[in-house]
Protein backbone atom coordinates (compact mmCIF):
# COMPACT_ATOMS: atom_id res chain seq x y z
CA UNK A 1 0.00 0.00 0.00
CA UNK A 2 1.41 3.52 -0.72
CA UNK A 3 1.74 6.26 2.14
CA UNK A 4 -1.56 7.73 1.25
CA UNK A 5 -3.24 4.82 1.40
CA UNK A 6 -2.01 3.62 5.01
CA UNK A 7 -2.48 7.15 6.21
CA UNK A 8 -5.89 7.42 4.87
CA UNK A 9 -6.79 3.71 6.63
CA UNK A 10 -5.29 4.96 9.60
CA UNK A 11 -7.24 8.42 9.95
CA UNK A 12 -10.82 6.55 8.94
CA UNK A 13 -10.11 4.22 11.75
CA UNK A 14 -9.37 6.71 14.46
CA UNK A 15 -5.77 5.25 14.67
CA UNK A 16 -3.88 8.32 15.61
CA UNK A 17 -0.66 6.69 16.21
CA UNK A 18 -1.14 5.02 13.21
CA UNK A 19 -1.42 8.18 11.38
CA UNK A 20 1.67 9.66 12.82
CA UNK A 21 3.85 7.03 11.98
CA UNK A 22 3.10 6.74 8.55
CA UNK A 23 3.96 10.63 8.50
CA UNK A 24 6.95 10.34 10.40
CA UNK A 25 8.06 7.39 8.33
CA UNK A 26 8.11 9.25 5.00
CA UNK A 27 10.49 12.13 7.26
CA UNK A 28 12.43 9.39 8.16
CA UNK A 29 13.34 7.44 5.26
CA UNK A 30 14.07 11.37 3.58
CA UNK A 31 10.69 12.25 1.95
CA UNK A 32 10.13 15.87 1.71
CA UNK A 33 7.78 17.51 4.13
CA UNK A 34 6.26 19.40 1.45
CA UNK A 35 5.54 16.33 -0.71
CA UNK A 36 4.14 14.82 2.36
CA UNK A 37 1.23 17.64 3.27
CA UNK A 38 0.38 17.74 -1.18
CA UNK A 39 0.38 13.48 -1.68
CA UNK A 40 -0.73 11.88 1.95
CA UNK A 41 -2.36 14.67 3.70
CA UNK A 42 -4.30 16.73 1.21
CA UNK A 43 -5.49 13.45 -0.50
CA UNK A 44 -6.35 11.39 2.05
CA UNK A 45 -8.55 14.62 3.21
CA UNK A 46 -9.74 15.15 -0.06
CA UNK A 47 -11.02 11.28 0.03
CA UNK A 48 -12.70 11.50 3.58
CA UNK A 49 -14.67 14.71 2.29
CA UNK A 50 -15.89 12.92 -0.88
CA UNK A 51 -16.75 9.81 1.09
CA UNK A 52 -18.63 12.18 3.74
CA UNK A 53 -20.58 13.44 0.72
CA UNK A 54 -21.51 10.11 -0.90
CA UNK A 55 -22.89 9.00 2.96
CA UNK A 56 -20.24 6.43 3.17
CA UNK A 57 -18.82 7.35 6.31
CA UNK A 58 -20.50 9.56 9.21
CA UNK A 59 -19.82 13.15 10.10
CA UNK A 60 -18.52 12.13 13.48
CA UNK A 61 -15.70 9.86 11.47
CA UNK A 62 -14.51 13.04 8.97
CA UNK A 63 -14.29 14.92 12.05
CA UNK A 64 -11.75 12.41 13.66
CA UNK A 65 -10.25 12.35 10.55
CA UNK A 66 -9.33 15.87 10.50
CA UNK A 67 -8.31 16.20 14.07
CA UNK A 68 -5.98 13.62 13.89
CA UNK A 69 -4.78 15.43 10.84
CA UNK A 70 -4.41 18.39 12.84
CA UNK A 71 -2.74 16.45 15.56
CA UNK A 72 -0.52 14.54 12.28
CA UNK A 73 0.57 18.76 11.12
CA UNK A 74 1.73 19.87 14.89
CA UNK A 75 3.89 17.06 14.68
CA UNK A 76 5.38 17.65 11.74
CA UNK A 77 6.08 21.74 11.95
CA UNK A 78 9.39 21.01 13.36
CA UNK A 79 10.19 19.40 10.44
CA UNK A 80 9.13 21.73 7.43
CA UNK A 81 12.16 23.20 5.68
CA UNK A 82 12.69 27.21 6.27
CA UNK A 83 13.44 29.43 3.66
CA UNK A 84 16.37 31.80 4.31
CA UNK A 85 14.12 34.68 2.22
CA UNK A 86 11.70 37.34 3.93
CA UNK A 87 9.51 37.67 1.32
CA UNK A 88 6.87 39.55 3.69
CA UNK A 89 3.30 39.07 5.50
CA UNK A 90 0.22 37.55 4.97
CA UNK A 91 -2.87 37.56 6.83
CA UNK A 92 -4.80 34.22 6.09
CA UNK A 93 -8.78 33.89 7.86
CA UNK A 94 -11.73 31.09 7.13
CA UNK A 95 -14.83 32.43 5.89
CA UNK A 96 -17.02 32.92 8.98
CA UNK A 97 -19.59 30.39 9.27
CA UNK A 98 -16.85 27.75 8.65
CA UNK A 99 -15.36 25.29 11.17
CA UNK A 100 -12.83 23.45 9.20
CA UNK A 101 -9.60 24.87 9.66
CA UNK A 102 -7.02 22.28 8.59
CA UNK A 103 -6.55 23.43 5.59
CA UNK A 104 -5.92 26.72 6.07
CA UNK A 105 -3.29 25.70 8.48
CA UNK A 106 -1.65 23.54 6.13
CA UNK A 107 -1.44 26.69 3.56
CA UNK A 108 0.12 28.81 6.76
CA UNK A 109 2.92 26.15 7.44
CA UNK A 110 3.23 26.39 3.74
CA UNK A 111 3.77 29.54 3.58
CA UNK A 112 5.71 30.05 6.36
CA UNK A 113 8.14 27.36 5.17
CA UNK A 114 9.27 29.23 1.88
CA UNK A 115 10.15 32.90 4.21
CA UNK A 116 6.32 34.59 4.36
CA UNK A 117 5.62 36.03 8.18
CA UNK A 118 2.08 34.57 8.72
CA UNK A 119 -0.37 35.20 10.58
CA UNK A 120 -3.37 32.68 10.71
CA UNK A 121 -6.55 34.02 12.24
CA UNK A 122 -8.05 30.27 11.92
CA UNK A 123 -11.31 30.25 10.76
CA UNK A 124 -14.96 31.24 11.46
CA UNK A 125 -13.89 35.06 11.81
CA UNK A 126 -16.20 38.12 11.31
CA UNK A 127 -15.40 40.58 9.31
CA UNK A 128 -14.54 43.12 11.62
CA UNK A 129 -12.17 40.92 13.31
CA UNK A 130 -10.18 40.36 10.05
CA UNK A 131 -10.21 44.00 9.55
CA UNK A 132 -8.72 44.71 12.68
CA UNK A 133 -5.73 41.99 12.06
CA UNK A 134 -5.45 43.70 8.89
CA UNK A 135 -4.80 46.69 10.57
CA UNK A 136 -2.52 45.47 12.76
CA UNK A 137 -0.24 43.66 10.52
CA UNK A 138 -0.19 45.70 7.46
CA UNK A 139 0.06 42.17 4.99
CA UNK A 140 1.03 42.23 1.25
CA UNK A 141 -1.29 39.33 0.69
CA UNK A 142 -4.78 38.52 2.29
CA UNK A 143 -5.58 34.94 1.92
CA UNK A 144 -9.05 33.49 2.15
CA UNK A 145 -10.59 29.85 2.47
CA UNK A 146 -14.00 28.84 1.58
CA UNK A 147 -14.71 25.74 1.50
CA UNK A 148 -18.70 25.64 1.11
CA UNK A 149 -20.52 27.57 -2.36
CA UNK A 150 -23.25 28.77 -0.46
CA UNK A 151 -20.52 30.86 1.29
CA UNK A 152 -18.79 32.50 -0.91
CA UNK A 153 -20.99 35.29 -0.79
CA UNK A 154 -19.88 36.05 2.73
CA UNK A 155 -16.33 35.91 1.14
CA UNK A 156 -16.94 38.67 -1.62
CA UNK A 157 -18.39 40.77 1.31
CA UNK A 158 -15.43 40.43 2.98
CA UNK A 159 -12.95 41.23 0.41
CA UNK A 160 -15.37 44.64 -0.55
CA UNK A 161 -15.20 45.31 3.21
CA UNK A 162 -11.22 45.13 2.66
CA UNK A 163 -11.14 47.21 0.06
CA UNK A 164 -13.70 49.97 0.89
CA UNK A 165 -11.56 50.14 4.57
CA UNK A 166 -7.99 50.13 3.03
CA UNK A 167 -8.86 51.57 -0.61
CA UNK A 168 -5.22 52.06 -2.04
CA UNK A 169 -3.25 50.37 0.60
CA UNK A 170 -5.60 47.42 0.30
CA UNK A 171 -3.55 44.12 0.02
CA UNK A 172 -3.45 41.91 -2.55
CA UNK A 173 -6.36 38.84 -2.23
CA UNK A 174 -5.86 35.45 -2.87
CA UNK A 175 -8.93 32.68 -2.42
CA UNK A 176 -8.62 29.31 -2.00
CA UNK A 177 -11.00 26.38 -1.02
CA UNK A 178 -13.74 23.90 -1.92
CA UNK A 179 -16.07 26.39 -3.07
CA UNK A 180 -13.79 27.73 -5.76
CA UNK A 181 -12.93 24.27 -7.40
CA UNK A 182 -16.06 24.22 -7.86
CA UNK A 183 -16.80 27.03 -9.82
CA UNK A 184 -13.62 28.98 -10.34
CA UNK A 185 -15.53 31.50 -12.20
CA UNK A 186 -16.42 33.21 -8.71
CA UNK A 187 -12.95 34.50 -7.87
CA UNK A 188 -12.94 37.07 -10.56
CA UNK A 189 -16.93 37.86 -9.59
CA UNK A 190 -15.94 38.36 -6.13
CA UNK A 191 -13.11 40.78 -6.63
CA UNK A 192 -9.98 38.77 -5.93
CA UNK A 193 -6.77 38.70 -7.23
CA UNK A 194 -5.48 35.65 -7.91
CA UNK A 195 -6.60 31.85 -6.20
CA UNK A 196 -4.71 29.17 -5.70
CA UNK A 197 -6.34 25.52 -6.58
CA UNK A 198 -4.66 23.60 -4.48
CA UNK A 199 -1.73 23.48 -1.81
CA UNK A 200 1.12 22.89 -4.17
CA UNK A 201 0.29 25.64 -5.96
CA UNK A 202 -0.62 28.60 -3.09
CA UNK A 203 3.32 29.59 -3.04
CA UNK A 204 3.74 30.55 -6.15
CA UNK A 205 0.36 32.17 -6.60
CA UNK A 206 1.13 34.36 -3.47
CA UNK A 207 4.64 35.32 -4.77
CA UNK A 208 3.10 36.94 -8.10
CA UNK A 209 0.76 38.78 -6.27
CA UNK A 210 3.40 40.58 -3.99
CA UNK A 211 5.24 43.19 -4.97
CA UNK A 212 7.90 41.96 -2.13
CA UNK A 213 8.43 38.40 -2.97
Amino acid sequence: MSEKDLYLAAILAGDRQAAIDVALGVVDRGGPVGDLYVEVLQESLYEVGRLWESNRISVAVEHLATGITQVVLARLYEHLPRSTASRGRIVLTGIEGELHQVGGHMVADTLESDGWEVRFLGTDVPVPEVLVALGEHHPEVLGISCTMLQNVPKAALLIGSVKATFQESSPRIIVGGGAFRTDPRKVAEIGADGWAPDLRSVASVVRSLSKTA
